[in-house]
């Protein structure tokens, strides 16, 4: 399907570009769509773990620094708002070491997603935002933050950090052991969520750094990822699953952008009891606005008009403002999906 970046831009959503969308010239992508763009986006950080900027701290796909440097320069001097993605525990580079990777309840681990019970992994995203926040942007969005899901993560790390609150043996401790007790499960979840949490006040901690470094003149805004999917539980599964709780976040970085139905393929119709239970998850976004935080409503793999206005129509039923979408899905959409859905 040949997509139509002129009607897309002209929708006002935010359009996430990776540098295959984009050329490599940001000047002459730029100087065509430029009197349509508002709104830009660009991933600066795969999930492959690599950076397209000039990064000192992560490993860098050299052939799209210069590219990536061009377009926020020009996005600067244009004032088009201009938001880089950032995938921070979605990283196949550092996953690959075993000592990194996180592992499921029956032993399973997996190679595109590092386990949040890594403090030096979170100095590390840290060193990447402030690198970042170098640049004349507005936003960083932070993806594939939280754990897989609640099965996860049983690394040798993280029973041996839990297994005492529970009484338990850290070799012994096992996912049945955790949910046959209530109390043990909620313990593991707000474990799980204080671990999450702490990774992301070292993100808003280096963002806060990077504005005073750079003195800029609005803060830099830290937008943490909640995947809200029907077969994760929508808002409550974010929770419960991913360790992601709006309200702790707003406590970090009041600033969220919520992946919809990042596992499914196909968006409730309005009218439908799917509908109306999704509304009812998305309805803590009215809090957030009238406290002074930011929603933002996203999709991967949006490529018509016609798809960004399903997306819009949601966010308007909800009262959502933002609204971002990008083209692709994630390069290993498959393995994940099957991970954050309970396959592995």
């Amino acid at each position: 399907m040949k997509i139509d970046l002129r009607e897309l831009f002209a929708k006002n959503a935010l359009l996430i570009l990776t540098p295959e969308d984009i050329g490599p010239s940001a000047r002459e992508f730029i100087s065509k769509y430029g009197s349509y763009m508002r709104l830009a986006g660009i991933e600066a950080k795969r999930e492959s773990g690599y950076a397209i900027f000039p990064s000192k701290t992560a490993p860098v796909e050299q052939e799209h620094t210069a590219m990536f440097e061009e377009w926020v320069a020009i996005t600067d001097k244009l004032r088009v708002e201009t938001s880089v993605v950032m995938n921070f525990y979605t990283d196949r580079w550092f996953a690959r070491d075993p000592k990194y990777q996180s592992v499921s309840a029956r032993g399973n681990a997996v190679t595109h997603q590092v386990c949040p019970n890594r403090e030096e992994f979170w100095e590390y995203g840290a060193e990447i935002v402030k690198e970042l926040g170098s640049y004349p942007i507005r936003e960083i969005m932070v993806f594939g933050t939280g754990f897989i899901r609640d099965s996860f993560c049983f690394c040798e790390r993280c029973r041996e950090a839990f297994a005492p609150r529970v009484g338990q043996e850290p070799a012994r401790l096992n996912y049945g052991y955790i949910t046959e007790n209530p109390d043990y499960h909620r313990a593991w979840h707000e474990w799980r969520t204080e671990i999450v949490m702490s990774g992301l006040a070292q993100l808003a901690a280096a963002a806060r750094e990077a504005d005073e470094l750079t003195e800029r003149a609005e803060p830099l805004q830290l937008t943490v990822e909640i995947p809200i999917d029907p077969q994760t539980g929508l808002l409550e599964g974010a929770k419960t699953e991913n360790g992601l709780d709006p309200a702790r976040i707003f406590d970090v970085t009041k600033s969220v952008v919520l992946n919809l139905y990042p596992w499914t393929p196909v968006l409730p119709r309005k009218g439908t009891p799917e509908h109306d239970r999704l509304l009812e998850a998305l309805y803590f976004a009215k809090d957030y606005k009238r406290r002074g935080g930011s929603v933002v409503l996203y999709r991967w793999g949006v490529s018509s008009g016609e798809k960004v206005d399903e997306v819009m129509a949601i966010a308007r039923d909800a009262e959502i403002d933002r609204v971002a979408v990008s083209f692709r899905f994630p390069e290993s959409y498959a393995e994940r999906r099957e991970s954050a859905i309970g396959g592995v």
